[in-house]
């Protein structure tokens, strides 16, 4: 009897400190997720610097909504990823966001971020047509691989480029027998990143197959990766200018356009028909090259948005309707296949882009050229 009323009142004290504790720990947590409320309810306006392939994801009222549902609302401006990586201002942008990994290097340089993010990429392509592709297959340049065509030799097509071969010259080109000289047509490389990675991959391959990374290095590329953007003529300063000419005029002013993949499985996604008919042909280089599209914070702003870029699954969804690949479970493609554009899951041939300072370097001598 008297050890019962010992323990009684001490037990009661327990279940009583018990339920405290409890009551306290609700109540922080609640507190805890109300502060998160308040944080995420607090708007942010920011402004920042994109490559034109972004401009139609952004001006999505989707993307805005999904953005305004975590207290953000975004502005941009457009411009070439050369001209990004140069115009850092902190004062006027919360953030810039350029199409490849060099230019947002050497922006980082000047923001110093603590980190960056890199919410979407998407690889090279040569964006083409069936009869190209057929005229390229029959000359042992490209193969098909199911619904989607590679280009399976690269180096030899870049041969048949530094000699000036023209399409009327190749097997079988009744379909393209053009006096036009087999060249890949490009933006600008002195301003866009899609030039910059075909200038990444040509130098690759006239490299022997080596990264530029020296003035030797530099020295022996230049001869051969030149004329690639001099015999062009005129270039947009940005990757929209040069797709929309490939789909209004056709083959007969673009048998081969360095695109990024991005920009045809959008347009096919939008237009199922055209996927249907598989008149045009993407086209993957081997070796190709991943434009990667990083955020670089110039404030804590910035950093959130690229925060909701890379985690927000709606955000993701999204961006794959815009033809972009991305991280987490679903990637793109598996995506983009049930909507009957195939494109391969993944892709084994790639090289890296020469870091910021060779490709600037290499940049800045084909740019004298064109004077």
């Amino acid at each position: 009897m008297e050890i019962r009323k010992l323990v009684a009142p001490a037990f009661a004290a327990l279940l009583l400190a018990g339920v405290g504790a409890g009551i306290w720990v609700s109540h922080e947590s609640v507190g805890v997720q109300q502060a998160a409320r308040v944080e995420q309810a607090k708007q942010v306006s920011l402004r920042g610097l994109i490559g034109s392939e972004k401009e139609a994801f952004f001006a999505d009222p989707r993307v805005q909504q999904a953005l305004a549902a975590q207290g953000i609302a975004v502005t941009v401006e457009k411009a070439g990823s050369r001209a990004i990586a140069s115009r850092y201002d902190a004062a006027k942008y919360d953030f810039g966001f350029p199409s490849g990994a060099p230019a947002a290097t050497q922006l980082n340089r000047q923001a110093k971020a603590a980190r960056v993010f890199t919410p979407f990429f998407t690889p090279m392509v040569l964006a083409s047509w069936r009869p190209i592709a057929d005229i390229l297959v029959a000359n042992g340049i490209a193969a098909r691989e199911g619904e989607v065509f590679y280009v399976v030799d690269l180096p030899r097509l870049m041969t048949l480029m530094a000699q000036s071969t023209r399409w009327r010259d190749l097997k079988q080109s009744a379909a393209f027998a053009s006096g036009k000289s087999v060249l890949i047509a490009s933006t600008d490389v002195r301003t866009s990143n899609s030039a910059a990675m075909y200038l990444s991959l040509a130098s690759y391959l006239a490299n022997d197959q080596q990264v530029v990374q020296s003035q030797d290095d530099l020295d022996r590329v230049l001869p051969v990766v030149e004329p690639l953007f001099l015999r062009q003529g005129f270039q947009e300063q940005s990757s929209a200018g040069p797709f929309e000419d490939y789909l209004a005029l056709g083959m007969g002013k673009t048998p081969l356009l360095m695109a990024y993949e991005s920009q045809l499985v959008e347009f096919l996604l939008r237009h199922p028909e055209r996927a249907k008919a598989g008149d045009m042909v993407l086209m993957y280089p081997k070796p190709t090259v991943f434009s990667k599209h990083v955020l670089v914070p110039y404030t804590p702003a910035g950093e959130r948005l690229g925060v909701a870029l890379e985690t927000d699954p709606a955000l993701r969804e999204l961006a794959h309707e815009y033809g972009f690949r991305t991280g987490g479970e679903v990637r793109g493609p598996e995506v983009w296949a049930r909507a009957g554009v195939h494109v391969p899951e993944q892709l084994v041939d790639v090289i890296d882009p020469p870091s910021q300072e060779w490709l600037e370097r290499m940049t800045v001598a084909i740019e004298a050229r064109f004077r």
